[in-house]
């Protein structure tokens, strides 16, 4: 093989290898649910099997990794949010029809008005086929952004590990998890330890000196203030999940999401200051061990 034929198979990305696992492990747990409910294990325990809430954490996954695939161009990531937002929702179709035709009444895929009704189990399914639009464009925002700041790789981990925290606390307190326990998922914490990560590992990684290390703090910054946000919007147009990112109870949706918008900005850029200030300390102490 020539240097330019393998240049070219080096350049071209491997959606194969990319997708697979994350495509495995969401048809796992789809099939695990259903397998622990027609068991009769407790729903309160069998909904945190989520493969929806998976979805989303994979999205962020496979966003960070994208890089490392050979996805070099965001266009390229349009495809494979759709693939995964597909595959999803027909395995959970999939299960949905296998509760529906067998009346597994402790399935929560199917409802009990499909159990020998075809036109309402129709409607069911083509209401999840629905869905697939929706997923895919809320996989896309979320691989975006870890994939967008690969010009600064010291924050790609980072801002993945940020997304997840949010994404679960959402989930957790949605799923009615007293806020004292949800707040273990802490993203305020996971920025401030951010700025440790960024000060030991972004020295080796070519940010030796402050001025290099101010910009991927504030981007750490902005991030964090960009999933907050977006969890905000969600509550705001999901009210039926009672959390403490928005209360839509209250009026005035978006005048209160835009000033959050602006309030988010600001506190975004005194959140990367405080990483940048955390980071610096850390990368001048250890390089002075190093040294020493």
């Amino acid at each position: 093989m020539s240097q330019a034929a393998q240049r070219n198979k080096q350049a071209r990305a491997d959606y194969r290898c990319w997708l697979q696992g994350s495509l495995i492990v969401l048809a796992i747990l789809v099939v695990v649910r259903l397998v622990l409910e027609i068991a009769g294990v407790p729903g309160g325990v069998t909904r945190f099997v989520s493969s929806t809430v998976a979805m989303l954490l994979a999205a962020l996954y496979l966003g960070a990794v994208a890089p490392l695939r050979g996805v070099k161009k965001f266009v390229q990531l349009i495809l494979p949010a759709v693939v995964v937002a597909a595959w999803t929702v027909g395995w959970i179709i999939l299960a949905t029809l296998v509760s529906g035709v067998f009346r597994l009444e402790h399935s929560h895929f199917a409802e009990r008005e499909d159990y020998g009704n075809w036109g309402h189990l129709g409607r069911h399914i083509f209401g999840h086929v629905v869905e697939i639009g929706i997923f895919a464009v809320v996989i896309l925002i979320l691989m975006a952004v870890p994939f967008l700041l690969r010009r600064w790789p010291v924050t790609v981990g980072p801002a993945a590990l940020l997304g997840a925290l949010v994404i679960v606390r959402y989930w957790v307190e949605a799923m009615g998890l007293e806020p004292w326990r949800a707040s273990a998922w802490s993203s305020t914490v996971g920025v401030l330890l951010c700025g440790f990560y960024l000060g030991g590992i972004g020295p080796r990684l070519g940010g030796a000196t402050p001025k290099q290390l101010l910009a991927p703090a504030l981007a750490l910054g902005w991030t964090w203030r960009l999933w907050v946000f977006v969890a905000t919007v969600f509550a705001a147009l999901v009210p039926f999940y009672k959390t403490h990112f928005f209360d839509p109870s209250t009026g005035n949706v978006p005048i209160r999401l835009a000033r959050f918008l602006g309030a988010s900005v600001v506190e975004g850029f005194i959140a990367g200051l405080i990483v940048w200030g955390i980071a610096v300390w850390i990368a001048r102490a250890t390089r002075s061990v190093t040294e020493a």
